[in-house]
């Protein structure tokens, strides 16, 4: 007999389908036994069949094959267990206990792994009182034991104690990948950065060293291209999908989007289709396509519905609608939710979102709802201030590291409430307004290290109103503080800072702070990264002088930023730039309230054909998710074209 290229000699079938079982082959031995006719429905065809289901991932299929053991040979145990087993991996949890139930304790030799199993079904099902009773029927000091009160502990969010429960698992039973994981999650939760990685990390390197057939990084390799590997049951074991996507969640913490989106580039190749949800989720807050797609995924997921949609799924579809301004969604996806709302959303989380997305309505009623939320916060902080002073007296360093801990954690409820109030009026250019909130929010913020956002908008803020040298105090510490590597600092903040400077008449520090910015952008260049911080501080510097009426000097930083027009930093967002100051000079001189001598025309109209031809194909506006796009839309090279023919006419140069 010959299937798909495998050849069944007669008297020896079974040694060859116990070789391709050997060789993990699975697929191949469910093709050849279920073609194998009467075969497929003995005792060994649907034993051997069950197992390579299983093994293949596929639970239902091996659930069918288990039901029909137990009917087969009922008075054998161990079918019933697989047939447990398998229906719990296929996530239909009712059945799978009720399939236990019938086990019973006469079978002693499946005691402890029905216990085992009826844990994690009943964790799973989250009746974790459930599981705590079942648990403490067991046998205790094993590693499987020992890794389950881990996770109840985890649950109860006792998590120091989770960790050593995790370890002692470890000692106990050795290196298990997942049990290992379960000690980064741990660590995770705690904000142990460095432990959660050292953890995360040595997943890998066991991964990478005993299962070189996953493939790890094999997509950094090959730009992406490399050949799907499938879900094997391996990649589950070697718990190398857990590691990676829990190193990439504590970069997207950190703020690092970039070597997030590298340690999910990290994971076995594998088609979207064949994606698990937690690396679905993640890969949707880290697209680099922008916020729809990854939407459409976070959306997907949640149609998945439990078990199979991660938790967070809910809680971060409305705040990337929240943080891309989609409200309407936002208020859509509540709607059509409710159930979700009470399981998976905390009483602040509503409460802020709700605010945000009444502000699209009545500013006064969200401002009102932020105020009541953070009046709550800050008595809260200055209560657990006094704490911290109290157990400082002591020399009880524990109930200071939890007091430090307690005050920390509320601190980060009542930051983002402070950026929503400064919001409503920033939005609204009352940054007067935003002002006010962050001074009155200062006694908590100016000096806390995990308060950065705040004093970035601050400075922000500050710069708005024209107060340089006060924003240039909020923004020196920021680049100062990254002074091994300007380039991990916000262009935006270089740029402003560079303004500042100008504007407090301090061009020799603004010239310093360009010079290391080009810089290092030269030495990140000549090691293939390509950086756009000297061009758009150029731009915003360029802006600056074109506002306060010096257009010549003005526009030949922003032409300096651009290449000359012939650069790959023509595109939408660098051409606003260009467009705002060519329209204030194009009004001046048509109101004759501008003069540029000949030589400076002279250049804009090179920057300007510059332009044309090189952006002729490129857009010229920038589109919200929201927005309809035109059929034929703008491009650079039109809109500056017409641009130049209004500087000729207007400067009555007629042989261009």
């Amino acid at each position: 007999m010959l299937h798909q290229g495998i050849i069944l000699r007669e008297g020896h079938v079974t040694r060859t389908i116990y070789n391709l079982i050997k060789d993990k082959r699975y697929e191949d031995v469910i093709e050849c036994i279920v073609n194998c006719g009467e075969a497929a429905n003995t005792r060994a065809g649907l034993s051997t069949l069950g197992h390579c289901y299983y093994h293949a991932q596929k639970y239902e299929e091996a659930a069918s094959c288990y039901e029909q053991l137990c009917q087969l040979v009922p008075k054998e145990a161990k079918y019933r267990f697989y047939y447990a087993q398998s229906l719990y991996q296929a996530g239909i949890f009712a059945e799978a206990l009720r399939v236990l139930k019938q086990i019973g304790d006469k079978e002693l030799e499946l005691r402890e792994q029905c216990l085992q199993l009826q844990s994690a079904i009943l964790y799973s099902s989250e009746d974790y009182a459930g599981a705590q009773s079942l648990l403490n029927q067991r046998a205790g000091g094993t590693a499987e034991t020992l890794n389950d009160e881990g996770c109840l502990l985890f649950q109860a969010d006792q998590h120091e104690a989770a960790v050593q429960r995790f370890q002692t698992a470890l000692q106990v039973g050795g290196f298990n990948p997942l049990v290992a994981y379960n000690a980064a999650l741990a660590h995770f939760q705690r904000k142990q950065r460095a432990q959660a990685l050292d953890c995360t990390s040595e997943i890998v390197e066991h991964g990478m060293r005993n299962h070189p057939e996953l493939g790890i990084g094999a997509q950094v390799d090959t730009d992406g291209s490399a050949r799907s590997v499938g879900n094997p049951i391996t990649m589950a074991l070697s718990g190398i999908t857990q590691a990676l996507n829990l190193k990439a969640a504590l970069e997207y913490q950190d703020g690092n989007v970039e070597a997030a989106r590298d340690a999910l580039l990290d994971l076995p190749p594998r088609a979207e289709s064949e994606l698990d949800p937690v690396t679905l989720h993640n890969m949707a807050l880290t697209d680099a396509q922008g916020p729809v797609a990854g939407l459409r995924k976070l959306a997907f997921l949640l149609q998945l519905g439990a078990p199979a949609c991660p938790k967070e799924t809910f809680a971060n579809i409305l705040l990337t609608c929240c943080k891309h301004e989609l409200y309407e969604t936002a208020a859509d996806i509540l709607a059509e939710h409710t159930d979700l709302t009470y399981k998976y959303l905390s009483q602040y989380l509503y409460e802020l979102l709700d605010a945000l997305i009444t502000a699209q309505t009545s500013g006064e009623l969200a401002e009102k709802k932020l105020g009541t939320l953070a009046s709550s916060l800050s008595g809260k902080l200055r209560s657990l201030a006094a704490r911290v002073q109290e157990v400082r007296a002591t020399s009880e360093q524990q109930a200071l590291r939890d007091a430090l801990k307690d005050y920390e954690q509320t601190l980060e409820l009542y930051l983002p409430v402070v950026m929503a109030r400064a919001w409503i009026s920033w939005r609204e250019d009352d940054f007067l307004g935003a002002e006010r909130e962050f001074r009155s929010s200062a006694e908590f913020c100016s000096e806390n290290a995990i308060c950065s956002v705040w004093r970035l908008n601050a400075g922000h803020v500050l710069f708005m109103q024209d107060k340089y040298k006060e924003a240039a105090a909020f923004y020196e510490p920021i680049v100062r503080q990254h002074s091994d590597d300007i380039m991990s600092v916000s262009a935006a903040v270089l740029a402003n800072l560079c303004v500042s400077y100008i504007m407090t008449f301090q061009n020799e520090e603004a010239e310093e702070l360009m010079r290391k910015v080009e810089n290092a952008e030269e030495l990140k260049g000549n090691q293939g990264k390509q950086y756009h911080h000297l061009c758009i501080v150029n731009l915003v510097v360029g802006t600056l002088y074109c506002a306060k009426s010096n257009y010549e000097f003005g526009l030949s930083r922003i032409a300096h930023a651009l290449e000359g027009g012939s650069g790959a930093r023509l595109y939408a967002d660098t051409w606003l730039h260009v467009k705002r100051c060519m329209l204030g000079l194009l009004t001046g001189m048509a109101k004759q309230n501008i003069i540029l001598p000949y030589p400076a025309i002279q250049e804009v109209l090179n920057f300007l054909k510059s332009c044309e031809a090189y952006g002729l194909f490129t857009p010229a506006n920038i589109y919200a998710a929201t927005d309809q796009i035109p059929s034929e839309p703008l491009t650079i090279g039109l809109e500056a074209r017409k641009l130049r023919l209004l500087l000729i006419k207007l400067s009555e140069y007629e042989n261009y």
